[in-house]
């Protein structure tokens, strides 16, 4: 996707994580971002299912990205969350083609709407587009780890 923003280089995305095999303390107990998405190529249009943050003041990535695991495998489809009853519905099919990867971010609601706005996730809702940072803007370096 060559029209990406100046700040989307200025994250430091892990690698993707199948999620049949991942171990929870992979992932780091801070604020940031999340995407979901089919297979372990950059993130675009046709493969991001669903983005998500974790905001730091109430979650951080790994209790929020538990919350997704513990759902997956208690195989229940049922949830106030219907991004999460859909990508449990995706991993019951497809277990072997469900992948997450982060970056840590203090910003993680501005990214996370801009994110949404940028790839257009089928798990996503239209609701949940906010937009706080500009295409020609830089996160402060602090913001990021």
């Amino acid at each position: 996707m060559s029209d990406l923003p100046r700040w989307y280089s200025q994250l430091r995305w892990s690698s993707p994580h199948p999620i049949a095999v991942l171990n929870r303390s992979e992932i780091p107990p801070g604020a940031g971002i999340y995407a979901f998405t089919t297979n372990t190529a950059p993130l675009s249009k046709e493969n991001v299912l669903y983005i998500g943050k974790a905001d730091g003041a109430k979650q951080t990535l790994r209790t929020r990205l538990s919350v997704y695991f513990r759902h997956f495998a208690s195989n229940r489809l049922t949830s106030e969350h219907s991004g999460l009853e859909d990508l449990a519905r995706h991993y019951q099919q497809n277990p072997s083609r469900l992948y997450v990867r982060w970056a840590g971010c203090i910003m993680a609601r501005d990214i996370e709407g801009s994110l949404i706005f940028r790839f257009d996730p089928i798990y996503n809702h239209k609701d949940e587009y906010r937009f706080g940072i500009s295409d020609d803007e830089l996160i402060p370096e602090s913001m990021l780890y």
